[in-house]
């Protein structure tokens, strides 16, 4: 619809140019321009001013349309009467060659020129403003996953604040070759020509250059180019000095074996409790959690509620799940199409609990390939991957449905009722991973189920609601003839990213991640001395995990990460998050070494 308008406009300059200069070629390249450039300042005002980010993508409301095309044309109509203006008065005065290989050799050079500076700008203004100050790790995953499914808004987004405005850049830089007039000074006594100034278009074409030479160290202040550079050439034998791998004479699992349920809960924070809980605010966002937690155990930073630090690549959703699942961090990424994984093949828990005969299945309610997630979890495991496709497949939603980020979290407890249900009628132990994703950012999806909002923020009222659906499955569980020798962990994957909820926090705040074990094995030592003040980091859940559910973790590390359960230091209280970042953002040749750096497909499931 707007590139239909926009090609109208077009030719509606171009017809009034050639009526204004006459009909020529130059006249039609001149509308042609000021057509380009009109639509161009339109569509940077409207989406970068007045927040607009549905122009392309999207069906643009009727006042939206009406008021791109009032300004495209007002603004042509100017810059049309400004050219005349100049050109009748001889301020411009086009030159009488026309040399070709000029104008193509500057309109291609501008064009590249242009597009180089539209990447070096938007791109990283686009990350800085939507996830703020992110680890070189979660850039470059973001830059490369690939072949994954996302959100309706974060669509527009991007489609709107990075790849529309590189182009139009592009193409405003491919308009300097079409420059051919000189600007020139006259007496105001003799109207004598006092002055010509013949370098209109290399002048054009160095203003570009230095807008992209200017927008190098902007792009290095806003996104982390150095840490690309840094985690590429300078070496660390750090993970290789501290990895422990996981075998069959460290991890001994009992004779009867329990049942595993991890739930991760999308950028769930607790600094989402009030403040005598030990969140950020007065209000608590999640009441019923909070409840659930002091029923089973939860590992804390503080004497309140509290939890891990998040470490370096372990910052977005895939991270956070290799280095609970692993025990390691994910370092950086490949293709996320599953032919060049950056996955590492250090054992998880998946594989420890295959191999010891564990039914396994994860659900999410997103296309399982985004990151290769869905790879992943198949190749370490075995697992049966409930995803869209599988839903779709199964004929629990329409072929065309898509709901956020694929299923609302509503439709998927329901789907997980049911797999559960499957499970605990086997005769095998089972394995059970849920993700939801309701509360990712930005400010989350509203259920149409969810009656109340309480608070003034969106995001709020969706954590609020998100949480309480949770605690209710997790109260299913428990009702079920198998709960009782089943362990449920909960536990947020990262800290939000939604950078407009957490906009004036205080920066002192330490924000962790919840995070409660439900139900662990009987004789685990869980007191004060174990549980509060630790500092920790996601990957020491590898080795707590499986110490829940009974496992015998000897020696008490697994990977990076230290059973809490053992009270042996981690590495965080040993060494420092600051040196373990430090360490992290650095080139592991031993870890590099282990790259699953093509995926085996077991087929779909």
């Amino acid at each position: 619809m707007v590139i239909g308008i926009q090609i109208v406009l077009l030719a509606a300059v171009v017809a009034l140019s050639l009526w204004v200069f006459g009909r020529s070629l130059g006249s039609a390249l001149r509308g042609l321009a000021v057509g380009v450039v009109a639509n161009a300042v339109t569509f940077y005002g409207m989406v970068f001013f007045l927040g607009n980010v549905g122009i392309y993508g999207a069906m643009p409301s009727w006042t939206v349309l009406l008021s791109y095309v009032v300004s495209v044309a007002m603004l042509s109509a100017l810059l049309l009467g400004a050219l005349a203006f100049a050109y009748k008065r001889r301020g411009l005065e086009k030159r009488g060659e026309r040399k070709i290989l000029g104008m193509i050799l500057f309109s291609v050079g501008g064009a590249l020129v242009g597009f180089l500076t539209g990447l070096l700008f938007f791109i990283p203004k686009w990350f800085n403003e939507t996830l703020g100050d992110i680890p070189a790790d979660h850039f470059v995953f973001l830059l490369t996953q690939g072949n994954g499914s996302s959100t309706v808004q974060q669509d527009l987004e991007v489609l709107n604040k990075m790849v529309v405005p590189v182009i139009f850049l592009t193409l405003l830089g491919a308009l300097i070759g079409f420059i051919r007039s000189d600007v020139v000074f006259f007496s105001r006594k003799d109207d004598d020509e006092v002055f010509r100034f013949r370098y209109l278009r290399g002048t054009s074409m160095l203003v570009m250059v230095a807008l992209m030479v200017g927008a190098v160290p902007y792009a290095f202040a806003k996104v982390p180019l150095a840490g690309v550079l840094r985690q590429s050439y300078v070496h660390s034998d750090y993970i290789e000095g501290n990895f422990v791998f996981a075998n069959d004479k460290n991890v001994r699992l009992p004779e009867k074996k329990r049942n595993l349920i991890h739930i991760y809960m999308e950028s769930i924070e607790n600094s989402y409790y009030s403040s005598d809980l030990g969140g950020y605010s007065r209000d608590n966002l999640m009441p019923e959690l909070a409840a659930l937690s002091d029923t089973g155990v939860s590992f804390s930073d503080n004497t309140k509620h509290g939890g891990p630090q998040q470490t370096y690549a372990s910052g977005h959703s895939v991270a956070a799940m290799v280095n609970m699942w692993a025990g390691t961090p994910m370092l950086s990424s490949g293709a996320g199409d599953g032919s060049q994984m950056s996955f590492p093949d250090f054992p998880t828990i998946g594989d420890i609990l295959h191999k010891h005969g564990y039914a396994t299945t994860y659900m999410v309610g997103s296309d399982s390939s985004w990151g290769g997630t869905g790879e992943y979890y198949r190749r370490h495991g075995k697992f049966k991957v409930e995803d869209t496709p599988y839903f779709k497949k199964q004929g629990y939603i329409p072929d065309d449905y898509h709901v956020w980020w694929g299923v609302e979290d509503d439709k998927l407890y329901e789907y997980a009722k049911k797999s559960l249900t499957q499970l605990g009628e086997g005769k095998d132990p089972f394995y059970f991973i849920l993700e939801n994703a309701d509360t990712h950012f930005p400010r989350g999806y509203v259920s149409k189920n969810m009656t109340d909002a309480p608070f003034a923020q969106q995001y709020a009222n969706v954590i609020h609601y998100s949480q309480r659906e949770v605690v209710k499955l997790v109260e299913w569980i428990k009702a079920q003839s198998w709960s009782d020798n089943t362990t449920i962990v909960i536990t947020g994957d990262h800290l939000s990213m939604d950078g407009e909820f957490f906009e004036g926090w205080d920066p002192a705040y330490n924000r962790t991640i919840v995070n409660m074990i439900l139900n662990p094995v009987p004789g685990l030592d869980t007191s004060d001395k174990i549980t509060k003040n630790r500092q920790y980091a996601p990957f020491d859940f590898f080795p707590t995990i499986l110490s829940s559910i009974g496992a015998q973790v000897n020696g008490g590390q697994l990977g990076l990460g230290t059973d809490l359960f053992s009270g042996k230091p981690t590495l965080l209280e040993r060494r420092g998050k600051d040196l373990i970042d430090q360490e992290f953002s650095k080139k592991s040749t031993f870890y590099d070494s282990h790259r699953e750096t093509k995926a085996k497909t077991s087929g779909p499931q």
